[in-house]
């Protein structure tokens, strides 16, 4: 009896030990395949109801990246993670209707006044409309790309936006240079000369310093889009490039690595030196205001609970008038006073 009952423990046991191996042997082709396979992105531009794409407006550091041009949807896919997309949504998109503007590019699903910064480091899929603007009292303001030394390492954009609206800029590629910032925003004036976008670049594999680039040394070209200025030879490093391709509108050329170098950052807000204590007040004063209501209640409450207490308190503690014998004193009608 012992003997058959060891020889069916040890059956039990051989069989939990096959099935083990057999799952450990699944894991690791699941984690091989999906290590061979790695997943990748897409980012799909739709050109919205008061305009059209056009080929261009959409470059991508990648390795895999395929940018597939329509008129109404433009496909960026086999994005990988950490993947660096800039979207220019005026050389991306025309208003076909002249009561509107392109004024960048926003989430689908959002409104036009929502838009957004249009260059940004891929971390899932994503669907962009262009968002327009209806064209009002407009201004100009102008995108510079300058060097640490305030040196313009390509040519100047210039475009056009209603006064009082907040305007997202997108920084350019630019061949050997790291920007210092993806994205600014800043508020449109009615005084052309505030509307000024400097976006600071140093050589691949710098770091980034944190101050503000000095004005450019030369006048800035009204309208642009030129070839970039390579680095002087006293630039710094060495700044090494690798084999992998700009996907969308300089299509073939070879860049250097896209790692993002220290103190890069997303989006610059350039109202943030003159409004944020202004906003501050505002917004304490509103919650300020938002929450008069229910003090007031709270102190009527209170006042109509003092007084109920203060007479509840003045009957318990009234005692009625007694006579020299002791006995209640009584009104004229023989009742008791009370």
């Amino acid at each position: 009896m012992k003997n058959k009952i060891m020889t069916e423990l040890l059956k039990a046991l051989r069989t939990g030990v096959l099935l083990l191996a057999l799952c450990s042997l699944a894991a690791g082709s699941r984690t091989a395949y999906a290590a061979e396979e790695e997943y990748t992105y897409t980012v799909k531009l739709y050109a919205g109801n008061q305009g059209e794409l056009s080929e261009g407006g959409i470059d991508v550091r990648s390795e895999s990246a395929h940018v597939e041009y329509g008129r109404d949807c433009t496909t960026i896919s086999g994005l990988k993670y950490g993947d660096t997309l800039y979207i220019r949504p005026q050389e991306a998109a025309a208003a076909t209707d002249a009561r509107y503007y392109v004024r960048g590019v926003r989430r689908s699903g959002r409104d036009n006044s929502e838009a957004e910064a249009p260059t940004f480091r891929v971390a899932c899929d994503r669907d962009y409309v262009v968002a327009y603007g209806i064209s009002g009292d407009m201004a100009a303001y102008r995108v510079n790309y300058l060097d640490m030394d305030g040196n313009q390492i390509m040519e100047s954009d210039t475009y056009y936006g209603n006064i009082g609206e907040r305007q997202y800029v997108s920084s350019r590629y630019v061949e050997g240079y790291q920007p210092q910032a993806l994205n600014m925003v800043k508020t449109i004036s009615a005084n052309e000369a505030e509307n000024v976008f400097d976006f600071l670049y140093v050589p691949v594999g710098t770091s980034l310093p944190e101050t503000t680039p000095p004005a450019p040394t030369e006048p800035a070209a009204e309208e642009g889009g030129g070839a970039a200025v390579p680095p002087e030879e006293d630039a710094g490093a060495e700044i090494p490039e690798e084999d992998i391709p700009l996907v969308g509108g300089d299509a073939g050329v070879n860049i250097p690595d896209d790692e993002a170098p220290q103190g890069q950052q997303e989006l610059v807000d350039l109202d943030d030196e003159n409004v944020p204590l202004a906003n501050m007040v505002t917004e304490k004063q509103g919650l300020r205001m938002g929450y008069l209501p229910i003090y007031v209640g709270i102190g009527v409450a209170a006042l109509m609970i003092l007084g109920a207490s203060a007479i509840y308190m003045k009957k318990r503690h009234k005692k009625p008038a007694v006579k020299a014998d002791g006995e209640p004193e009584t009104g004229e009608s023989g009742q008791k006073k009370s």
